[in-house]
């Protein structure tokens, strides 16, 4: 028997051992299963971090931004009422309404409208954010595809949903998702060539074909199943009605109604909440 070549197999040339055709076919399935999970991997990387952003930076520019006045608008309408019910009671129970009472009622509102404070900054910078990714300067075409090509090569190499080791240290990875979160090619292209391993080393094989096999199948199916929903969920879900201007135009009328309405509130209660205050002249 040759040495090297596992009884019943037929020798290859200088007696290199010849894969039977079944477990060939099966390593070839798996190379194509591991190169569609990496695609699939890069394309679920990139719409996360990416084409989300750009629909999300797109629906604050054409609705967001008018969805946060509303929301501004009808929080100081809240605060309003709540102001005024405050020195109603003051003047109901015959207490005067002094500059301690209303510094009193300053920390109330405070306390009250914490929460809403919070949520009006986060959505102001939101709408800033989504200002600032419109303005910035994209990438030019060819420097978008090297950085997939390298994303896509190193998640094949690494990711333990591809080749299932789980070796690649946590700090590389968080490297890799940062470079391509900020599209640097520089910082992609050093990831790679320190990668330990030459361009286009092969990935052991591994030892149960057909438990690699499934464990990938899964693994696309669950990637598949995840994209979905993300593309299912906003802002992503609004990518399609983004791209029609009669939905756009609606939705902007409609908000804009609302903030009309909403600032006209406003400004009748502002009258109201003067004449409560100390020196306004009012009856206290």
């Amino acid at each position: 028997m040759t040495a090297g070549v596992t009884a019943g197999s037929p020798a290859g040339a200088e007696g290199a051992l010849v894969l039977h055709p079944r477990v060939a076919e099966k390593l070839a399935q798996i190379e194509r299963l591991r190169q569609d999970l990496s695609i699939l991997l890069e394309e679920f990387e990139d719409l996360l971090r990416h084409r989300r952003e750009a629909v999300m930076a797109l629906y604050m520019q054409e609705i967001g931004r008018l969805e946060f006045e509303s929301f501004r608008v009808r929080a100081e309408v809240s605060e309003l009422r709540y102001r005024i019910a405050f020195l109603q009671r003051e003047v109901n129970l015959g207490e005067p309404v002094t500059a301690a009472r209303v510094a009193v009622l300053d920390a109330a509102v405070a306390a009250e409208f914490a929460k809403t404070t919070a949520e009006i900054q986060r959505r102001e910078k939101e709408v800033r954010d989504s200002e600032n990714y419109l303005d910035g300067p994209g990438l030019p075409p060819e420097v978008v595809r090297e950085l997939k090509s390298l994303y896509r090569s190193l998640c094949k190499k690494h990711h333990p949903d591809v080749n299932g080791s789980g070796a690649e240290p946590w700090r590389r990875w968080a490297l890799l998702q940062h470079a391509y979160r900020v599209g640097d090619l520089d910082l992609m292209k050093t990831l790679a060539e320190g990668a330990g391993e030459p361009d286009g080393a092969e990935i052991a094989p591994p030892g149960d074909p057909d438990a690699e096999i499934a464990r990938l199948q899964s693994r696309i199916a669950d990637r598949k199943n995840r994209m979905a929903e993300a593309l299912s969920s906003p802002p992503l879900s609004y990518e399609e009605k983004l791209s029609d201007p009669a939905w756009v135009r609606e939705s902007q009328e409609r908000l804009k109604r609302d903030i009309a309405a909403g600032e006209a509130d406003r400004d009748r209660l502002t009258m109201l909440y003067k004449t409560l205050l100390p020196g306004s002249g009012a009856v206290h």
